[in-house]
């Protein structure tokens, strides 16, 4: 099946309000999946409103509840973003992620999200959490719990010293991450001064670009090996 999949469907009449789900990932074989599963386990509670890559397009089915992938693909915005969209529509939002990207989710979570399943979960607790997260209470995982622990001696980086980090540790000169960036080699140098001082003001000095690699690393900041 190409493309997202959305539906009108509504629950008979004097019976309990579905939910209306959208499942939001870039991932056709995942999202198809999940929505044959829930088709094949539910009793009717579920109403899968909308299945497809694109944030709007989910928002456009109304849903009660939104599952969205922490990462859509090249080009699509970050989840920070995706996240601040459906709470600001007061759509409750369900994160869910192949890996464990703690900054990267906790960032979601600070936009709104309720809660984090990674894609490993089992279809009982993805529903708990879903049922949890469409009440607009909060899901809060052993992951998830684990995750915003490790948050205290983690600095918070703005989006570009995270950019500039995460290719300067990956071995690139400054002016590399200045053309890769589009920024100025001294604005580079900057983002990178920024990052030694939040890193400081925790607590955990890493000056050397092995320093940074290895903090970066431990933080889960650098992008998982795929």
């Amino acid at each position: 099946m190409d493309g997202p999949v959305m539906s009108t469907g509504q629950s008979p009449v004097g019976t309990k309000s579905a939910m209306r789900l959208a499942i939001v990932d870039d991932h056709e074989l995942v999202r198809e999946g999940l929505r044959a599963l829930i088709a094949a386990q539910d009793d009717g509670s579920v109403d899968i409103c909308y299945s497809g890559a694109h944030v709007a397009e989910a928002l456009a089915c109304d849903p009660t509840v939104v599952l969205l992938d922490v990462e859509l693909g090249p080009g699509a915005a970050d989840v920070a973003t995706n996240t601040g969209i459906f709470d600001d529509a007061g759509i409750p939002v369900l994160l869910i992620s192949a890996f464990d990207e703690p900054v990267t989710i906790r960032a979601g979570m600070r936009a709104g999200a309720l809660g984090f399943v990674p894609k490993r979960v089992t279809y009982g607790q993805l529903m708990e959490a879903l049922e949890i997260v469409a009440r607009d209470e909060l899901y809060l995982s052993v992951d998830l719990a684990s995750m915003l622990a490790s948050a205290a001696d983690t600095p918070d980086l703005s989006p570009r010293e995270l950019d500039a980090l995460r290719l300067y540790a990956s071995g690139l000169k400054i002016s590399a991450v200045a053309h890769r960036l589009g920024i100025s080699p001294h604005t580079a140098k900057e983002y990178l001064d920024r990052v030694r001082a939040k890193y400081r003001e925790v607590g955990r000095p890493a000056g050397t670009r092995t320093e940074l690699y290895a903090a970066a690393t431990r933080d889960g900041l650098l992008p998982p090996e795929r």
